[in-house]
């Protein structure tokens, strides 16, 4: 009440949220989730070609160039307000106590229980939500154990593969995993490893095991072209340390693995060496950017490829694949031998049928490496507690309007995932994570400048024949500025601070991989290509966060949709703490019925 003029007037009470209505200058607050469903119109062939003749002629591109960035999202990056002070290089401190010694030891343990015959769980100790696949993709230790026990041999298996590679290149519709391989170099492989076999001296569980590896990396005798027909014409001088690590077990490293021209893309597509086939579906792609990978262990080619990681590139076709994908921590593997095109983003990690088979190619390739700095000051690898099913005191962490961003199936079978994982032990705290859509475009914006960047120190990349869809971003890319790269580095910042805020209370995020199953083909994108961002941005919703905050990440198998395409469920993990995901993934394939895909194949005799 008040008085005036000797009268008193009452003023009614107005609830704050009327107050906010009726006042056109009160401040509302955003909601937290601000990822949207982005609609920008696919072109190929010759619209494709007339958008990029549009981007490149002085006048309309000064008009469509605004367009095409303020669809994308860059506004929302460059009004953002950030505190924190950029920062370059996702490093994270060490914090494991775990000794040297100790981790050696569970490394031990864990390899010899890979050494192990397969068992199935007997039906009398299973849990009533437990399931047992009908279909079981063959593993390390299965090739190691028939190598062992005088079923096949190296030579055998390697003769079976080149049969099979040719057959399906030759194919009505080929497979395409494969860019690069030879006969007399992968034969010679083989009977090393048969000889060592031969005379009781293996090198180990993985001497003669196939495994293919993403035209990403260095691997002699062949040149790395990333997926185009100009990146190099000659040989490296040395295979990528990776590579190296792999061959000093005695892996029969088969050739180098098809993918998405120079990493800028996650569906698979490539007209320059023709687009890797999905395995489930072969009218649908297989991911990207390790199409090929991905392509290969779901059909069975080989047991364990390699894949670079910068933007989802291994988690996404292991997803769309249905099979598993693991990228680490940043500066966990080396990436020396890998062109350099995202310095800051990309991790090298395997992608394999079983977590069991990616827990052994991570404790052979995690480590620090003299060839690049950055991986040194790392802890042990632990693989301790990797066949411990008992999850109690375990807190997932779950973003619900981030999680349910996907489609019906997708949601569906995470969510069962997710209740096999609470009958573990497993809690379950919803949790908020803000600046999604600025983190989105941050990775987007640091992605593709050091790749520009890159490409513009050896190469002029507007007068290479690329792909159009790579011209056209790439020209995008030409229009972010210093202090666009600068405002991206302190959104990292500011992101690792949230994150790792979060992981005080919980001790993984959960989401779907991606938030829909693998895209069909269309029949013109084959020869002349497509530029489709509403489909990147669906496959890689869930993606950025651990990439340009260096954080831990793993894409694992959990159901199928209705077309029979496979699901994947990602959980991403404190720096350093990939077993934690691995152990995860492992239990989630006691309560996943897998599927044989569309084309597979069997390198071993029943």
């Amino acid at each position: 009440m008040e008085k005036k003029d000797n009268k008193t007037i009452v003023k009614p009470k107005l609830a704050k949220k009327h107050l906010l209505r009726l006042w056109p200058f009160a401040k509302k607050e955003k909601p937290v989730y601000n990822l949207k469903k982005m609609r920008i119109p696919r072109t190929s062939g010759r619209a494709l070609k007339i958008l990029f003749i549009l981007l490149r002629t002085p006048g309309i591109r000064v008009l469509l160039l605004p367009l095409l960035l303020r669809q994308a999202g860059l506004p929302s990056l460059r009004k953002c307000q950030v505190n924190d002070e950029p920062l370059m290089h996702p490093v994270h401190p060490v914090e494991s106590q775990i000794t040297l010694v100790e981790a050696k030891k569970s490394i031990k343990q864990f390899i010899d229980s890979a050494d192990k015959k397969r068992e199935s769980v007997p039906a009398d100790k299973k849990t009533n939500s437990e399931k047992q696949s009908l279909f079981q993709p063959e593993t390390t230790s299965d090739f190691h154990r028939a190598y062992l026990e005088g079923k096949t041999t190296p030579v055998d298996v390697a003769m079976r593969l080149l049969d099979i590679i040719r057959s399906i290149e030759e194919s009505a519709v080929p497979l395409r995993p494969f860019v690069a391989w030879e006969e007399q170099e992968m034969m010679q492989q083989a009977k090393a490893a048969a000889e060592r076999y031969e005379r009781g001296e293996p090198l180990g569980i993985l001497d003669g095991v196939p495994v293919s590896v993403k035209d990403e990396l260095d691997m002699l005798p062949f040149p790395t072209m990333v997926g185009t027909k100009f990146y190099n014409t000659q040989p490296p001088a040395q295979d990528a340390t990776t590579v190296e690590r792999l061959r000093s077990v005695g892996a029969l490293m088969v050739g180098k693995t098809n993918m998405h021209e120079i990493g800028l893309g996650v569906t698979g597509l490539n007209t320059n060496y023709g687009t890797t086939r999905n395995p489930h579906h072969l009218d649908h792609y297989p991911g990207g950017s390790s199409s090929g990978s991905a392509a290969a262990v779901a059909a069975g080619l080989s047991p364990i490829a390699l894949g670079v990681d910068g933007g989802g590139s291994i988690r996404i076709p292991a997803s769309l694949c249905g099979v598993v994908g693991l990228k680490t921590t940043w500066g966990r593997i080396s990436t020396s031998g890998c062109p350099p095109l995202s310095w800051s983003l990309g991790t090298v990690g395997p992608i394999t049928s079983t977590a069991r088979d990616a827990a052994l190619v991570y404790s052979i390739l995690a480590g620090p490496d003299p060839r690049q700095s950055w991986t040194k000051g790392q802890p042990p690898v632990d693989l301790q507690d990797f066949d411990d099913s008992n999850l109690t005191g375990v807190t997932l962490g779950v973003f619900p309007p981030w999680f349910n961003h996907a489609t019906a199936d997708i949601v569906r079978s995470c969510n069962q995932m997710l209740d096999a994982f609470k009958s573990q032990g497993v809690s379950i705290k919803e949790i908020e994570i803000p600046y999604l859509d600025e983190t989105r475009m941050a990775h987007a914006v640091t992605f593709v400048t050091e790749l520009l960047s890159s490409l513009q120190t050896n190469f002029k990349p507007l007068r290479q024949p690329l792909g159009l869809d790579s011209l056209i971003n790439l020209t995008l890319a030409q229009q972010f500025t210093g202090c666009d790269y600068v405002k991206a580095q302190r959104v990292r910042s500011q992101l690792i601070r949230n994150i790792k805020q979060i992981f005080q209370n919980i001790d993984a995020i959960v989401t779907p991989s991606t938030s829909c199953t693998a895209p069909p083909i269309p029949p013109d994108a084959l020869t002349k290509g497509e530029s489709d961002l509403s489909t990147l941005t669906e496959l890689m919703r869930f993606i950025p966060a651990a990439n340009l905050g260096g954080f831990p990440a793993i894409s694992f198998p959990v159901g199928y949709d209705a077309q029979g395409l496979p699901v994947g469920m990602q959980l991403m993990g404190r720096p350093w703490e990939e077993s934690f995901l691995l152990q995860l993934a492992n239990i989630s394939e006691r309560f996943f019925v897998r599927h044989s895909p569309m084309m597979r194949f069997s390198l071993l005799p029943n």
